[in-house]
Protein backbone atom coordinates (compact mmCIF):
# COMPACT_ATOMS: atom_id res chain seq x y z
CA UNK A 1 0.00 0.00 0.00
CA UNK A 2 1.23 3.49 -0.86
CA UNK A 3 1.80 6.18 1.74
CA UNK A 4 -1.29 8.35 2.24
CA UNK A 5 0.44 11.48 0.89
CA UNK A 6 1.40 9.74 -2.35
CA UNK A 7 -2.12 8.31 -2.77
CA UNK A 8 -3.68 11.76 -2.30
CA UNK A 9 -1.16 13.41 -4.65
CA UNK A 10 -1.87 10.86 -7.39
CA UNK A 11 -5.63 11.30 -7.04
CA UNK A 12 -5.21 15.06 -7.37
CA UNK A 13 -2.89 14.69 -10.36
CA UNK A 14 -5.34 12.43 -12.17
CA UNK A 15 -8.33 14.65 -11.33
CA UNK A 16 -6.53 17.77 -12.56
CA UNK A 17 -5.43 15.99 -15.73
CA UNK A 18 -8.99 14.89 -16.51
CA UNK A 19 -10.48 18.33 -15.80
CA UNK A 20 -7.78 19.99 -17.93
CA UNK A 21 -8.44 17.57 -20.80
CA UNK A 22 -12.16 18.32 -20.62
CA UNK A 23 -11.70 22.08 -20.37
CA UNK A 24 -9.25 22.26 -23.29
CA UNK A 25 -11.77 20.51 -25.54
CA UNK A 26 -14.95 22.19 -24.31
CA UNK A 27 -13.80 25.69 -23.31
CA UNK A 28 -10.50 26.37 -25.07
CA UNK A 29 -6.98 26.34 -23.68
CA UNK A 30 -6.09 26.47 -20.00
CA UNK A 31 -8.53 26.10 -17.14
CA UNK A 32 -11.55 28.38 -17.26
CA UNK A 33 -12.95 29.78 -14.02
CA UNK A 34 -15.71 27.14 -13.83
CA UNK A 35 -13.26 24.26 -14.29
CA UNK A 36 -10.81 25.82 -11.84
CA UNK A 37 -13.64 26.05 -9.30
CA UNK A 38 -14.49 22.37 -9.91
CA UNK A 39 -10.83 21.36 -9.53
CA UNK A 40 -10.47 23.30 -6.29
CA UNK A 41 -13.66 21.75 -4.94
CA UNK A 42 -12.49 18.25 -5.93
CA UNK A 43 -9.14 18.86 -4.23
CA UNK A 44 -10.95 19.89 -1.03
CA UNK A 45 -13.01 16.70 -1.17
CA UNK A 46 -9.88 14.60 -1.78
CA UNK A 47 -8.05 16.26 1.12
CA UNK A 48 -10.94 15.66 3.52
CA UNK A 49 -11.78 12.14 2.31
CA UNK A 50 -12.27 9.67 5.14
CA UNK A 51 -11.01 6.84 2.93
CA UNK A 52 -7.52 8.19 2.19
CA UNK A 53 -6.03 5.85 4.80
CA UNK A 54 -7.74 2.77 3.36
CA UNK A 55 -7.12 4.04 -0.20
CA UNK A 56 -10.65 3.42 -1.44
CA UNK A 57 -11.41 5.61 -4.45
CA UNK A 58 -14.74 7.38 -4.95
CA UNK A 59 -16.32 4.70 -7.12
CA UNK A 60 -15.98 2.17 -4.29
CA UNK A 61 -17.12 4.54 -1.56
CA UNK A 62 -20.59 4.17 -0.03
CA UNK A 63 -20.66 7.85 1.04
CA UNK A 64 -21.27 10.86 -1.15
CA UNK A 65 -19.19 13.90 -0.22
CA UNK A 66 -19.85 16.01 -3.35
CA UNK A 67 -22.93 18.22 -3.36
CA UNK A 68 -25.38 17.40 -6.15
CA UNK A 69 -24.32 20.22 -8.50
CA UNK A 70 -20.61 19.44 -8.25
CA UNK A 71 -21.28 15.70 -8.53
CA UNK A 72 -23.10 16.28 -11.84
CA UNK A 73 -20.25 18.46 -13.11
CA UNK A 74 -17.49 16.00 -12.14
CA UNK A 75 -19.47 13.10 -13.64
CA UNK A 76 -19.72 15.02 -16.93
CA UNK A 77 -15.97 15.76 -16.89
CA UNK A 78 -15.00 12.19 -16.01
CA UNK A 79 -17.52 10.80 -18.52
CA UNK A 80 -15.78 12.78 -21.25
CA UNK A 81 -12.20 12.28 -20.08
CA UNK A 82 -12.12 8.67 -18.92
CA UNK A 83 -12.47 7.04 -22.37
CA UNK A 84 -9.78 9.39 -23.70
CA UNK A 85 -7.32 8.47 -20.96
CA UNK A 86 -6.26 5.46 -23.05
CA UNK A 87 -4.43 7.99 -25.23
CA UNK A 88 -2.31 8.84 -22.18
CA UNK A 89 -1.02 5.46 -20.96
CA UNK A 90 1.10 6.91 -18.16
CA UNK A 91 -2.08 8.30 -16.59
CA UNK A 92 -4.49 5.56 -17.65
CA UNK A 93 -2.56 2.67 -16.18
CA UNK A 94 -1.64 4.45 -12.96
CA UNK A 95 -2.75 2.35 -10.02
CA UNK A 96 -4.15 3.98 -6.91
Amino acid sequence: MKPKEQFVAERKETTEFMISMYCRKKHGKGLCDDCRELRDYAFERIDSCMNNDSQIICIGCPGRCYNSEMRERIQEVFGYSKPRMILHPSMYFKKY
